[in-house]
């Protein structure tokens, strides 16, 4: 299936994520897959490094699974940090130490004792977690990690402890993550490397992990926002991380064309996005087959999120007026499934719509049906569709962001209609039963001819390009200093304009100064552009914030940065300075200085102010 070409850069290449859990899809399929094209398209060993607990004690059984799954091959291999750590010798033990780690302070009474298990915990009373001890299979420490926790009256850090092969303290880190850039270190090197990270919420720190040698890229597989294209939306809570430190990251992997103009649009990030569809493994058609008109068949879980009840009542509503219209659903019981049985028997379509469950080869069932029903409230690029599509099957896709636009020409390879309109759904199903076999046929080969373009070489490639990109733009690793101090905030109508003086190494010539604003605690993010003035050494720095961006934040508090980029470096300066003449209050919004002069802002609605 694979053809064997060099096209990838000549350095190691990592998958990263949290862990790979027994019944999975999304974004763990799609690093699977990813590894293995790469491993068999540029014939080289491909790693998957993970975080998980549940694979530390033989990660080799969770590879020869996933291998007899067919979803990976001989030249992929899973690999865990706590595998690593449990198996490695002194000498490798003092190498880990030997990246970061600071003096450790620990006592023999603050450690668990090994009751027989690879893994125990401490909880308090309100099942809290306090504690993490991991053994080695002859009882001895590998690592304790402990919270922030009071013991009389002193309060006891966080820390994470690295202990040899005999069990004695070797090194502690603060943050149990800084552990894992310390394994990350001694796996990699110092010769270039690129790491993929698939897991979202790694984001809040791995986006630390900053290196010279390594090239970080961070994926986006879904939806980003509640409101895609606006700035009056709350960001999906899993994406935080990801966009709050955007610009640390070396390349953000985005699915499709429009997201990525909505995230530009937006100036949610400036110049390290780059579009990187999913790949598409499938036997596509070599030859159109004549087909049942009428019959449709999906692949999805029964979530909400994806609103098979629309597709249901959709092929009912075509059935109605004289369409033998069958629709048959695969895919894995999610919350929707009772409700969506009790439709079926409502409507009395038990002999034309079912519900037939996880099926391994359902993806085969796409080269039988005439069409497939897409009507998910929101996407990121489907891949369900995009096999359809390699079968010569149809897509009839509600209009949502992202992915069925990106794909799909309305009338030429498929049908796009309105998110939500199930009668605009129908008609098109209505539409393809009374096609000639001869329209049908043109419109199933432009569907395939569609799908060529996501095929594991021609996505490869496209992260061959990219990955060769940013390793040949990689500059050092720098921190630069710098200082944002507020001189004036002027409170309008609409907006604010926050003008401040940035100091220090900052204020050289920076490519862009962004005013930043995100919830303390929440989803709530937004970036504007600011004009630059030189003053002297100094910049003065002025944005202009509308209010309707906080529209969809509740209540909460808001902190306000300065993000910019000099010499290619990121650098982030929280508003200083913040005193004078606050707190200042419009509507529901109240600017205030935190005792620490940081500007910040406080959101305080109520049901007769939303």
């Amino acid at each position: 299936m694979f053809r064997r070409k060099p096209v990838l850069p000549d350095v190691p290449i990592y998958g990263f994520i949290g862990g790979i859990p027994e019944t999975f899809g999304g974004r763990t399929g799609v690093c699977l897959q990813r590894a293995q094209a790469f491993a068999e398209l540029d014939n080289r060993r491909m790693e998957i490094l993970t975080l998980s607990p549940s694979h530390g004690i033989e990660p080799e059984a969770l590879t020869r699974r996933l291998r007899q799954e067919g979803r990976i091959g001989e030249k992929v291999t899973i690999r865990n940090i706590w595998a690593d750590l449990r198996r490695a010798s002194d000498d490798d033990l003092r190498q880990i130490a030997g990246h970061g780690s600071v003096p450790v302070e620990i006592r023999p009474d603050e450690l668990l004792d090994f009751e027989g298990s690879f893994d125990r915990e401490d909880r308090s009373e309100t099942d809290k977690l306090l504690q993490t001890d991991r053994f080695r299979a002859d009882g001895t420490h590998v690592v304790s990690y402990r919270q922030p926790i009071v013991i009389d009256d002193q309060l006891r850090p966080r820390r994470a402890v690295l202990f040899d092969t005999r069990g004695r303290p070797l090194a502690q880190w603060e943050q149990q993550y800084q552990l894992y850039f310390a394994w990350l270190d001694w796996i990699i090197g110092t010769d270039p490397a690129v790491i993929i990270n698939d897991g979202p919420p790694l984001a809040r720190y791995m986006h630390e992990y900053r290196r010279s040698n390594v090239v970080f890229v961070q994926t986006i597989h879904s939806r980003h926002s509640s409101a895609p294209g606006s700035p009056q939306g709350l960001l999906a809570q899993v994406y935080v991380p990801t966009f709050l430190y955007m610009d640390e990251f070396d390349r953000v992997a985005i699915l499709t064309q429009s997201q990525q103009d909505d995230i530009l649009r937006q100036h949610l990030a400036v110049d390290n996005t780059r579009v990187l569809p999913n790949m598409v493994v499938a036997e596509r058609v070599k030859r159109i087959r004549p087909r049942d008109p009428a019959s449709g068949v999906i692949l999805a879980r029964t979530a909400f999120q994806k609103r098979i009840d629309h597709a249901i009542r959709a092929v009912h509503l075509a059935q109605q007026t004289g369409v033998s219209a069958r629709l048959d659903v695969y895919g894995v019981a999610d919350e929707a499934e009772d409700s969506l049985r009790e439709l079926i028997t409502t409507l009395g379509v038990q002999d034309t719509i079912a519900l037939r469950g996880f099926n391994p080869r359902a993806k085969e069932k796409f080269a039988e049906a005439s069409f497939t029903l897409l009507t998910s409230q929101y996407e990121g690029l489907s891949l369900a569709l995009l096999e359809a599509m390699s079968a010569g099957c149809i897509p009839i896709a509600y209009d949502v962001k992202y992915g069925a636009s990106d794909t799909i020409v309305d009338g030429v390879n498929g049908f796009l209609v309105p998110s939500g309109d199930i009668e605009a759904m129908s008609e098109r199903v209505r539409l393809l039963a009374s096609m000639s076999d001869r329209e049908l046929r043109k419109m199933r080969k432009a569907a395939v001819l569609t799908s060529l373009d996501y095929t594991p070489l021609a996505i490869t490639r496209r992260w061959g390009e990219v990955l060769t990109e940013a390793l040949e733009t990689k500059i050092p690793v720098v921190d630069i200093d710098g200082r944002a101090t507020l001189t004036s905030l002027v409170v309008k109508n609409d907006a604010i304009v926050v003008k401040a003086t940035i100091s220090g190494e900052a204020a050289r010539e920076p490519e862009w100064v962004m005013l930043t604003w995100a919830m303390r605690k929440g989803a709530g993010f937004g970036r504007t552009p600011a004009t630059v003035r030189p003053d002297g050494e100094n910049l003065l720095v002025k944005a202009t914030l509308k209010f309707e961006e906080f529209s969809a934040v509740q209540a909460g508090d808001i902190d306000f940065w300065f993000d910019l980029c000099v010499s290619g470096s990121p650098v982030r300066l929280r508003v200083a300075g913040a005193r004078k003449g606050l707190p200042l209050r419009h509507d529901v919004f109240e600017f205030y200085a935190t005792r620490y002069r940081k500007l910040s802002l406080t959101v305080a609605r109520d049901a007769t102010n939303p």
